[in-house]
């Protein structure tokens, strides 16, 4: 009986233990690309923008072939607001996504068309305003961009919780 109850206890910490690293911070700079998947479970590689400075950049300077059509980069935002995209410097035209707090896609702004360079500010294109949390960016000619549409579902898959990168997020403020 003892034993079984020090096992229970155990594991009971361990549980616990689990559950309270899903809740901790994680430094920013440690933050790696995550794996998504689609509603049909097809796999996307994410590059997070977690910082003002990422979100910036975003894909400018990245060239076609640096970035695959599993590929994606998620604009990962704290609270609901008006976003909109321009384009400076990139290298290919992008499908984008304005998405909820939980990654369900609210709407599309297909095939926003590259611009090379940043002269000519008045000439870059713009992607639509959008009111969302978050915001996801694929390359226009990727064949997975085109299964989302309004509706679809982002599904997380990564050893850290959205909570967790929120958290890193308002301590690294």
């Amino acid at each position: 009986m003892k034993n079984i109850s020090k096992n229970l206890l155990f594991l009971t910490l361990f549980v616990i233990q689990g559950c309270v690293s899903q809740n901790e911070a994680i430094p920013l700079s440690e933050i790696k690309p995550i794996n998504m998947e689609l509603e049909s479970g097809e796999k996307l590689q994410v590059t997070l923008a977690l910082t003002s400075a990422q979100q910036t950049m975003g894909l400018s300077g990245k060239k076609s072939h640096e970035f695959q059509d599993n590929e994606g980069m998620l604009f990962f935002n704290l609270e609901d607001a008006l976003r909109q995209f321009w384009m400076p410097d990139t290298y290919f035209d992008l499908d984008i996504f304005c998405l909820d707090k939980d990654l369900k896609v609210k709407d599309v702004d297909r095939s926003v068309p590259h611009y090379i360079g940043r002269d000519n500010p008045q000439d870059i294109p713009r992607a639509k305003s959008f009111v969302c949390r978050h915001v996801f960016e694929m390359k226009a000619s990727s064949a997975l961009s085109k299964k989302l549409k309004v509706g679809s579902q982002l599904i997380w898959k990564s050893p850290y919780s959205p909570e967790q990168i929120e958290l890193s997020i308002r301590q690294a403020q």
